[in-house]
């Protein structure tokens, strides 16, 4: 955050293949872990610490949702002081 807060972040970055075949721009979304408060209009900058796993396409949203969950867990671990 611009206030020099850091929130640790589970980031994805790419083109959504589970929801579009093609897509003509990668998309970044952040998921602040554990964190209830409102960020939109805020500037903030993102550092990238670890990759948990490339891009896929899942057959179902659930199955999508599932692995975020997992994904979160895993930044959770990576992230933690």
């Amino acid at each position: 955050r611009a206030d020099g807060e850091v929130l640790p972040t589970a980031i994805s970055l790419g083109r959504r293949p589970t929801f579009y075949e093609t897509a003509d721009a990668s998309l970044l979304e952040a998921h602040v872990l554990d964190f209830s408060g409102d960020l939109y209009d805020e500037r903030v900058a993102v550092r990238f610490v670890a990759r948990l796993r490339g891009e896929e396409r899942f057959d179902t949203v659930e199955d999508l949702i599932e692995q975020m969950q997992r994904d979160c867990e895993d930044a959770r671990r990576i992230l933690a002081p």
